[in-house]
């Protein structure tokens, strides 16, 4: 049976239709190529003799590229499906080769040969392309420093193509013309240029070169390979198929199912199978211990995460993975999504268990909880100075404060009296040092917390914290992360036992929301070794909590933390903007230090973000329906349109004027997508999810942030509140992959002004 390479190309989302023409074609390919009804058939005077087309129906023809192995199966590499003439034409000036500098696999494009062609003279070619490129009125890359012989005579760009590129005069203007290369690793090389990284910094972003990385554990010494002078050009391309900048552009298919999915995919569905070279090293590379990775807002940080699961599953059958997140329906989108990756992926059903446990981070404490029986209230005493009942109900974590303040009878200042002061004192120093005396309150380090506290203070907040434990004990109940804190305890040996662990590997997403009391369980939940824990964060789109430094809690990442900066989900449009919000905000990052936003690209190109402003709320919910309709007129899938409001009260105003105006629309109360309408639902919902067509309604001053957000917050916590609040719109706005609208009345949102 021969053997099957999927193509990434522009131009190719077929229809439904189509797709399952394609799909029926190339299952009948693999398994007989030589059914007459198939039609492969060679090409006249090709450029490149591999060269064949197929026939998908009486329209339409496959282009294939056919490989012939001294030994195994001949392979076949599929090149998209076209019009009749458009294939043939394809097949006859395409030729897919060995790049004679980088070792990375193409396509390349040029009239097919006739006569014998002259012999190449790159040099000259160089130097006539760079002749041109200081001669244009302005270039971007020159501007930047490189040279022509960057591209061509380092990376193995033709000549055309490298003066093409140092003709364009802008950034925007490069980033074009690097959208529409047929080569996903010349578009990298551009991206990484307009990046103004060094060439040894994108040779080793495409795998062209390997760094040393101190953070990776040594694989073992291999001898060197043999020569093998025999071996042919077709088995040296199918290899250079394998390179790992080659890979965002081709892969290898296992099986019909996945050529299923390969050919269903589309664009949303492109992750499952494409990955750029830095994406694929993090997900196999094996780490000497915690490790970080973090990234913007579709930079394929989840991705990752999804792929490093697979790989770890793959390569120890019997360890322990856990992929866990900051909510339960995140974890169902994560569930979701592993099994897209491989429905043959071996799961499991409860933690301990060997395979994949996919689950919210609450889920997990909850698991190990009802694990722990009687020995959970016994751990408790270290934690919380009291054994406590092993079940009980459980609460907000700023639940009973209020209650606790009145029964204690202090006299502490209002802005210590709150609620939002007391909570995130508990949770940030409390728990998280497990402080169970006063004594020990009265000395702990508050990095952070933004308000001082002498000692008589701290003895007043003491007696807040006594009663609060006092009346949670009488009804029987415990904080999250409380249980969180306990079960942590428990899984150490805090009840007398020997620590136990339930994970050999975890894998966190969404990391940034976590609390204190998370990190000291999801640390106890895996020994410390290798592999044993991942971490994929963005400080950025902390919307929930406060920064937690992570060498605090005995997790140690020094060293081995990277960042992905390259946007594949939106436009560089919609990016720009995104990022934009956020300017203003200091966000300190897992490491204690300050998290930027320089060198954040996308790899496409679109529309400008469109603002409306409008006079009053009718207007601007008619404006809003004017909006949807043009989408929907013009073809735009239900489904990927979205209107994200600041609030569950506002999206049924906003499905109410939609209804109003002959829209039938959708309401999501949980991130997952349904039917075939525009949707509708909060900012914090869609968090994990991603639309073609984005409207931000109502951020306008008043409604954005709202009120309820900034209710009874200490003036010492409203900065970092506001920080939330400016993490909220932009990941918002980072929703859309091509078009993002934004609205208001009146006059627009503080947050907003710094980005129009």
């Amino acid at each position: 049976m021969p053997n099957l390479i999927m193509t990434k190309l522009k131009g190719q989302d077929h229809e439904k239709a189509v797709r399952a023409k394609i799909m029926s074609f190339l299952s009948k390919l693999t398994e007989d190529d030589t059914l007459p009804g198939l039609h492969i058939e060679p090409m006249n005077e090709p450029l490149d003799s591999r060269a064949r087309t197929g026939r998908v129906d009486i329209h339409l023809r496959a282009v294939l590229y056919c490989l012939e192995p001294l030994a195994g199966e001949r392979t076949y590499v599929y090149a998209g499906t076209w019009e009749h003439e458009e294939a043939i034409k394809r097949a006859r000036t395409r030729k897919l080769q060995i790049n004679p500098v980088n070792g990375i696999a193409e396509l390349i494009e040029a009239e097919p040969a006739v006569d014998a062609p002259a012999p190449a003279v790159p040099k000259v070619w160089a130097e006539s392309a760079q002749a041109e490129a200081e001669a244009a009125p302005s270039s971007f890359l020159t501007e930047k420093s490189y040279f022509v012989a960057d591209l061509t005579d380092e990376f193995g760009f033709p000549a055309d193509l490298a003066a093409e590129a140092f003709a364009a005069a802008t950034e925007d203007e490069l980033l074009a013309f690097a959208s529409d290369l047929e080569n996903e690793w010349q578009s990298g090389v551009l991206l990484g240029m307009a990046m103004n990284l060094a060439i040894s910094q994108i040779k080793e972003s495409l795998g062209i070169t390997e760094a040393d990385d101190d953070a990776v554990v040594a694989e073992p010494a291999v001898a060197d390979e043999v020569a093998e002078p025999d071996r042919t050009e077709d088995e040296r391309l199918v290899e250079a198929l394998k390179h790992p900048a080659a890979q965002m552009q081709f892969t290898f298919i296992e099986g019909e199912e996945e050529l299923q999915r390969v050919i269903d995919g589309g664009d949303f569905g492109a992750w499952r199978v494409f990955l750029h070279p830095d994406q694929r090293r993090y997900a196999t590379r094996s780490y000497k211990g915690p490790f970080r990775l973090t990234g913007g807002a579709g930079t394929g940080k989840t991705v990752v995460l999804l792929h490093r699961a697979k790989h770890l599953a793959e390569q120890h059958p019997t360890h322990r993975v856990v992929l866990t997140t900051y909510t339960r329906a995140l974890a169902d989108n994560l569930r979701r999504d592993l099994e897209r990756l491989d429905p043959d992926i071996a799961q499991a059903s409860a933690p301990g268990d060997p395979g994949v446990l996919v689950r919210g981070v609450d889920q997990l404490v909850a698991a190990v909880r009802d694990a722990a029986g009687t020995g959970f209230g016994a751990a408790a005493q270290s934690v919380l100075g009291a054994v406590v009942e092993s079940r009980g109900a459980v609460v907000a974590n700023d639940s009973g404060w209020d209650d606790a303040v009145d029964d204690a009878d202090v006299d502490l200042p209002a802005a210590l009296r709150s609620k939002s002061f007391l909570s995130v004192e508990y949770l940030q120093v409390i728990l998280a040092n497990r402080i169970v005396t006063k004594d020990a309150y009265f000395t702990v380090r508050r990095p952070g917390r933004g308000v001082a506290l002498d000692r008589a203070k701290r003895a007043q907040v003491w007696a807040v914290v006594e009663q609060y434990r006092k009346n949670a004990r009488i009804a029987n109940r415990l904080s999250y992360a409380e249980v969180a804190s306990v079960s942590a305890a428990w899984l150490e040996g805090a009840d007398g036992e020997s620590p136990r662990t339930f994970a050999d590997h975890i894998l966190i997403d969404e990391a940034q929301d976590l609390t204190p009391s998370h990190w000291r369980f999801l640390r106890a939940v895996t020994a410390s070794g290798p592999d044993d824990m991942f971490i994929a964060d963005d400080t950025h789109q902390r919307i929930y909590g406060q920064p937690v430094v992570l060498s605090r809690l005995d997790i140690a990442i020094v060293g081995r933390s990277r960042r992905l900066t390259l946007n594949y989900r939106t436009t560089e449009q919609n990016l720009r903007y995104a990022l934009g919000l956020l300017e203003g905000g200091t966000f300190i990052d897992a490491q204690g230090g300050e998290e930027g936003v320089a060198g954040y690209r996308s790899s496409r190109l679109g529309p400008e973000p469109v603002a409306v402003t409008a006079a009053s709320a009718s207007e601007q919910f008619a404006a809003l329906a004017t909006q949807v309709r043009s989408w929907l007129d013009a073809g735009v899938d239900g489904a990927t349109i979205a209107v994200l409001t600041t609030s569950n009260n506002a999206a049924k105003d906003v499905h109410d004027a939609l209804d109003h105006h002959g829209i039938a629309s959708t309401i999501l109360s949980t991130a997952k997508q349904v039917g075939d309408r525009p949707v509708i639902l909060t900012m914090h919902t869609a968090k994990g999810m991603e639309f073609s067509r984005v409207i931000l309604f109502d951020i306008s001053e008043g409604s954005f942030p709202t009120s309820w957000s900034l209710k009874g917050v200490a003036a010492e916590d409203r900065a970092d509140v506001m920080l939330r609040e400016r993490s909220l719109l932009y990941v918002a706005a980072s929703r859309a992959r091509d078009e993002l609208v934004v609205t208001w009345k009146g006059k627009p949102s503080e947050l907003l002004l710094r980005s129009e």
